[in-house]
């Protein structure tokens, strides 16, 4: 009743007088104004800016080579696998393994002759693990096929392989290292020419020395990516179409830690290249040709965005939320990357139109470091980092809140009132 008296005007109806005659011009300002500090404007929501590009690094400048596979290290680094190309025509193609700084600086690089990059990652003890293959045209009088071997490497800190082991008839495309030192490799088997299928995607549980504990295939399927679930199992994705990426074909596989399958899902999507936990453990995003979703624990669709023209090649966590995914452009090879929210709406995107994006990861300061290829001319290209930060937040204009509304009503008061005198 005190503050309604300050400031409300109240007309006797005896006298006609005001029957608080201390109000006054300045109070009813002062008022206002009291309002307008105490009772502050709506929140308004963020606008994130596009990311900058703190570092650029090029590798292997004599020869044309790209990045397959990046991953961050113990140090504050990261470990690249790629591939180098020794001769356009003829020549053979070398593991490319580089261990650089936290700004892309070179700190050692590691080559293995005659195989092609797949997946990286650093072992609990400084070491890494290495997903390679080769891959050759079997031919038949009717059937045209291909048959490959992988290999999954070990190596120490300086990148010196401590073991190798070779998989016969294997495209390996993930390895990743499990809780009790072992690792969860995930690929496809070449079927032979003249079988129903061309591919039988395969996932196999191994121990720390790589020898296998357990296998599980899955006939007229191809394995791209894997992810090793927080409860010591893992999810798989890929397509039942791996030569033309037809709409549908995209699955996700989640098995327990034997191997046991808990569930299988295909999607309408043609392919997925990239998965990653969620970081409460509740679901899986993914990343594929023209589209990115995310899926429950149990692989029920949560949502699903198009990216129309686009190949997501990588998906990682946006430490803000949501998340981040790069690739190129299909048309044009043109390098891209984006940031979407929680829900997956697209909040910033970026550019390399001298490069294409083939892996991503975090980096410790919050950004991410892209790998792939950089062309350097119509005929040579070079293995390609670049860090990327997120620009802070930038607050958007908000409509007046409730403290500007009731100054203004204020001021609305003081004019009427002057009204009534006149």
């Amino acid at each position: 009743m005190f503050f309604a008296c300050r400031v409300t005007p109240a007309i006797d109806s005896m006298t006609g007088r005001n029957r608080c005659p201390w109000l006054s011009p300045v109070l009813v300002i002062v008022s206002a104004l009291f309002i307008t500090a105490v009772l502050p404007v709506a929140a308004a929501p963020a606008a994130d800016a596009a990311p900058s590009v703190t570092w650029n690094a090029t590798f292997s400048l004599e020869e044309n080579s790209k990045f397959d596979a990046v991953a961050g290290t113990a140090d504050g680094g990261y470990i690249a696998l790629g591939t180098a190309l020794t001769e356009i025509f003829g020549g053979r193609e070398d593991l490319l393994l580089v261990k650089t700084d936290s700004q892309g600086g070179d700190v050692w690089t590691q080559r293995l002759p005659d195989m092609q990059a797949a997946s990286v990652a650093e072992t609990a003890d400084g070491g890494y693990i290495i997903g390679g293959y080769n891959v050759s045209a079997v031919a038949s009088e009717e059937n045209h096929a291909y048959q490959g071997t992988s290999f999954l490497i070990r190596t120490d800190t300086d990148g010196e392989v401590i073991w190798q082991q070779t998989l016969p008839g294997e495209k390996i495309s993930a390895v990743r290292p499990t809780a009790d030192g072992g690792y969860v490799i995930v690929g496809w088997l070449w079927n032979s020419p003249g079988s129903d299928d061309d591919t039988t995607a395969v996932v196999t549980r191994t121990d720390a020395g790589g020898t296998p504990i357990w296998n599980a295939t899955f006939p007229g399927a191809a394995a791209n990516a894997g992810v090793v679930t927080a409860d010591g199992g893992c999810v798989i994705g890929g397509t039942k179409s791996p030569f033309t990426y037809d709409i549908g074909d995209a699955f996700l596989i989640r098995l327990d830690a034997d191997g046991t399958v808990l569930w299988n899902r295909n999607y309408g999507v043609p392919v997925i290249f990239d998965l990653e936990e969620t970081p409460d453990g509740g679901g899986f995003a993914y990343s594929g040709n023209y589209w990115y979703g995310l899926v429950d624990a149990e692989g029920g669709e949560v949502w699903l965005r198009n990216m129309e023209g686009f190949a997501g090649y990588a998906i990682v966590l946006r430490p803000s939320g949501g998340y981040m995914i790069a690739g190129k452009n299909i048309m044009s090879g043109e390098g891209f990357a984006l940031g979407t929210d929680a829900d997956g709406a697209v909040q910033w995107t970026a550019t390399f139109p001298d490069a294409s994006v083939y892996a991503a990861a975090t980096a410790p300061d919050g950004g991410y470091t892209l790998a792939g290829i950089r062309f350097l001319s119509p005929v040579s290209s070079a293995a390609w980092l670049a860090g990327l930060e997120e620009a802070p937040a930038v607050p958007t204009p908000a409509a007046p809140g409730f403290g500007v509304a009731a100054a203004g009503a204020a001021l609305l008061l003081l004019a009427a009132r002057r009204g009534r005198r006149g």
